[in-house]
């Protein structure tokens, strides 16, 4: 079978350091993760030295987190991820991975290393397996993608740019993965397992039922990078006493690119930019519809 995906697999390498017969493991891992340091402060937020890393891959508990990772089932979502985009978009990017540790930080995303945007996957995070890890490697893949043709944009971004490009990553994942249920595309069957709320009839459900109130707040902050805001809206935090869903950012910003893609091909929407005025009319079109 041909292999599209280029992946730098360092899971496997520090496996192999951990579960072999030398003697001087720290030494070894100290020796990986100093030569790829750059990708360490990339995927830990330079959070951690390269001796805390070390110190924490000799955890015991570490290489139990990757038990169950296996290389080829990476390498054949991310192929199966591509081969699937060059029908829907035409010519886009074949995937490069970094498969790296991020203890437990996140699952996925697209960063910069050396001007060059990569797919980012820490196969130590919880439930990367399996169609979990399928949903991930569509939703990061359709980031990738448009990316690599539109440029990066920058990690502090406001929430109209959130919307239009958690909105993208989604559509398109539905459109790589049509055999899978929205649930899992939206990866709220996991909301329980992180303490997250999980409202009664589940979060699609809600989110149809409220995409007025979700879209009025989301009106108020467009511009703001204020981090409450953004965490509401995309991330898996919630202040105070807010019981509501989580992400429901993604649900807004996949109806906007739903409606969108009913008025302009796939591959013209890849590369839109957006800005605060054209979301804001998006927006208005959206809740206008019948």
């Amino acid at each position: 079978m041909t292999r599209y995906a280029r992946i730098d697999d360092y899971i496997t390498q520090i496996k192999d350091i951990l579960r072999g017969k030398s003697n001087q493991k720290a030494a070894d891992l100290r020796k990986l993760i100093y030569k790829s340091r750059k990708i360490l402060n990339r995927h830990s937020g330079k959070q951690y030295s390269v001796d805390q890393a070390v110190e924490k891959l000799l955890h015991p508990g570490w290489i139990k987190s990757v038990a169950r990772f296996n290389p080829d089932e990476w390498q054949d979502i991310a192929d199966r991820m591509y081969i699937r985009a060059r029908k829907i978009l035409g010519n886009v990017q074949k995937p490069e991975i970094i498969l790296y540790p991020s203890f437990q930080r996140f699952n996925g995303r697209v960063y910069e290393v050396d001007r060059t945007p990569y797919i980012a996957a820490s196969p130590d995070f919880p439930h990367t397996t399996g169609k979990n890890l399928q949903v991930l490697m569509a939703h990061e893949y359709a980031h990738f993608a448009r990316w690599r043709k539109t440029g990066i944009p920058s990690e502090n971004v406001p929430i109209y740019a959130c919307i239009f490009e958690e909105g993208w990553a989604t559509w398109m994942s539905i459109k790589l993965l049509p055999e899978y249920t929205l649930t899992h595309l939206f990866m709220s069957n996991l909301h329980k397992s992180i303490h997250m709320p999980d409202p009664k009839g589940g979060y699609l459900r809600w989110c149809k039922k409220h995409l007025k109130s979700i879209a009025s707040e989301a009106a108020k902050s467009l511009n703001s990078k204020d981090h409450k805001a953004l965490g509401r809206f995309f991330q898996c935090q919630r202040f105070g006493n807010d019981n509501t869903p989580i992400r429901t950012g993604y649900y807004l910003g996949y109806r906007m690119i739903d409606m969108l893609a009913g008025q302009m091909p796939a591959r013209k929407l890849m590369l839109e930019k957006p800005t605060r005025r054209k979301v804001s009319g998006w927006l208005d079109q959206l809740l206008d519809q019948p």
